[in-house]
């Protein structure tokens, strides 16, 4: 009797257990390289989630990434993706979306990557580091028209203001200490003269 109520009980956890949840995949064929004008493509799902255990995590993307380019030379190097936001969680940062196409924009951050997500798919972007650009769903699998966005994450970094060099720095001081010398020599110059009575 212990024996079937254990099966039993194992049985209904066993069923009732949550089945694991497909995780990102890189689609053989459609990926050289991330920094490739068409990306690298991605089956399955992209988010904000830090957890690499998560199918859907950023992390996830570039773990998987990360072992796929020790196999396929033209993928080096490793990817670091520093999540910034997402246009499913902030909004105003593109035109067109529920299209196929549009542009972005990120004042105040630099981007790397973008992940752009349409259908069962993602294709994940190496950026020229920048503020905006343009995005489409092309480079995403579709019959005949073109799959509309889910969303796109951008992956970057705050920009940050230019630092003068060093030589700049020098060539403002001097060019203050010449003009406070040239103002000083024409007082030097100037003499008072009293007329003569």
């Amino acid at each position: 009797m212990k024996l079937k109520t254990i099966l039993a009980g194992a049985a209904i956890l066993t069923a009732a257990a949550p089945c694991a949840a497909n995780a990102s995949v890189i689609v053989l064929g459609k990926c050289s390289s991330v920094a490739s004008s068409s990306g690298c493509l991605f089956a399955g799902n992209i988010n904000g989630n830090d957890n690499v255990l998560n199918p859907n995590s950023y992390k996830q993307a570039q773990l998987v990434y990360n072992v796929y380019n020790n196999f396929v030379p033209s993928a080096q190097p490793n990817i670091t993706l520093n999540y910034l936001f997402d246009t499913s969680s902030t909004s105003g940062l593109i035109t067109g979306a529920n299209t196929g196409s549009g542009t972005w924009s990120t004042p105040g951050y630099v981007i790397d990557y973008m992940a752009v997500k349409a259908g069962n798919y993602f294709t994940l972007y190496k950026i020229a580091d920048l503020s905006s650009g343009s995005w489409s769903t092309m480079d995403i699998p579709h019959g005949k028209n073109l799959k509309d966005l889910s969303h796109i994450v951008f992956f970057g970094s705050e920009a940050v203001a230019g630092v003068p060099e060093p030589a700049t720095w020098g060539m403002m001081i001097a060019g203050v200490g010449m003009a406070g010398g040239a103002l000083r020599r024409r007082r030097a110059r100037q003499q008072l003269r009293f007329a003569a009575a």
